[in-house]
């Protein structure tokens, strides 16, 4: 498990993470199994009702990570698409 939380914290790859957490190529395989199987999904979940049985969770309210860019000059570029116009 420590493998695995060490690399969704890094976002190294699966075949960087150090031997001390055991092979890459093994944390990987039980990530899968563990997805398979919906354990992070039950841990997500436990979690959720931990903190909201302690009244820490404001479900009146929500946020998303999110940008927003404006195209330049607002026009796509049609020689060259998704390129940005230059002048």
């Amino acid at each position: 498990m420590a493998g695995i939380i060490y690399r969704m914290k890094t976002g190294c790859q699966w075949r960087a993470i150090s031997n001390e957490f055991g092979s890459g190529q093994t944390c990987h395989r039980r990530f899968q199994e563990w997805e398979r199987a919906g354990v992070f999904k039950k841990i997500y979940k436990s979690i959720l009702k931990y903190y909201d049985v302690k009244n820490q969770i404001a479900w009146d309210w929500a946020s998303m990570d999110s940008a927003i860019v404006k195209a330049p000059k607002g026009e796509l570029n049609w020689e060259k698409p998704y390129r940005p116009v230059r002048n």
